[in-house]
Parts: structure tokens; sequence; C-alpha cells
């Protein structure tokens, strides 16, 4: 099958983006609100971009036609923000927290979820999140017709559960089992890891 892409609705695209490019990572984030309480969303279309300085992107859309969600508008607004990656226990509370609420209204009250303080950060973290780049907006750019937001955000700190990490010859290795993390599909699907393959680096010339 040979799709025109310039044939098809944006919906259409959306619809067969998503079930191609997979799996995809997911950046449960968590802002600021700016009246005491935080909003928390996933995005699935994200990633890391840069080392040097360390930069992960996500796109975040609309809510409607005349409002920003709730992430995009706190970013800009008040920069810190916390990337957590989620793992397979935390797949309904990343899934019902992608319900659209009003501005200032909270998934971390209505999910009940626990957060915990992180020293030197001014926001707190997902408890028992086993991983979480704490970020700061580096820039924001409009992209599409529609427009997305591009966040691009410069991770200051990065958090890893203990059991998750091990040394090598001064590098820290992360076991990717132990973080056990979610990943996205289409429609209402998410995965986990399956198989991992391990394939040696051809030789260097």
């Amino acid at each position: 099958m040979l799709i025109d892409c310039t044939q098809c609705s944006r919906d259409q695209i959306y619809f067969l983006m998503i079930q191609l490019v997979i799996p995809r990572p997911i950046a449960w984030v968590l802002s600021d609100n700016g009246n005491g309480t935080y909003n928390l969303a996933p995005f699935s279309f994200f990633n890391a971009i840069t080392s040097n300085p360390p930069i992960l992107m996500l796109s975040v859309g609309w809510k409607d036609e005349a409002t920003r969600k709730d992430t995009w508008v706190n970013i800009s607004e008040r920069k810190n923000f916390v990337v957590h990656i989620p793992s397979g226990e935390q797949v309904h509370d990343v899934s019902n927290s992608s319900s659209v609420l009003p501005h200032g209204a909270s998934e971390i009250d209505k999910l009940n979820i626990r957060l915990e303080n992180v020293e030197g950060w001014p926001l707190p973290r997902i408890k028992g999140a086993k991983a979480a780049f704490l970020c700061e907006k580096y820039a924001i750019h409009e992209i599409g017709e529609d427009p997305q937001g591009l966040i691009l955000g410069k991770i200051n700190r990065i958090l890893i559960d203990d059991n998750a990490v091990s040394q090598d010859k001064g590098r820290t290795l992360i076991d990717p089992f132990k973080l056990n993390p979610l990943a996205r599909l289409g429609g209402n699907q998410y995965s986990l890891l399956g198989e991992i393959l391990t394939v040696p680096r051809p030789d260097k010339k």
C-alpha cells in the first residue's frame, strides 16, 4: 500500500503515524499550574535530541481550537518541569492522566498520585517513579499549521532508582528490565520491553 499524505486529512495522518512510529517512549510531565497545584500529563511525541547541553524534546498540542494544553502554558510561563519515564505498573495512572481537565485542576489530586520533594529543586516528583529528568525550558517553537508546541527542555538533574543502577569502568549502567519502561503504540495500546538483542558493533576504521 502506498499512501499519498497530501490526500489525507490530518486525523488520518496522525492515526497512521502513531501506529507506525512504534514503540514510542512516554514523557510523563509534571508542571506547575501557578495556583499551588501541579499538572500531570503523558506525551509520546518525545525523545532526547542532544547531550551537550543535555536537551530533550516533547511535542504538545491544543485542548481545543482556542486553548493550548496546560503543559505548554505552564512551561512557557514558569519554565521548570519534571519528565518521568513511567513503568508498566503505572499504565492506568498514565492513561487516566491524559484526560482533559480545566486549567488549574490537578490530575495529581484527581488520581491520588503521591509526590515527594526533591532537595534543591522547586518542583516535586512522582513518588516511586524509577527515572525522572528535572528540566527547565530551553526553547519553545511553534511548528505546523495547527501549530504544535515543540518544547525543548534542558536537563539539569536526573533521578534514577538505585536498584536499576550499576557502575562499570566509571560508566553508569541502567538495567532496562528494572526500569520496566512503558511505551506507546497506536490507539489504546501500550507495550513493555520484550526480547533485548545485543549486537556487536562493527570494527571502527
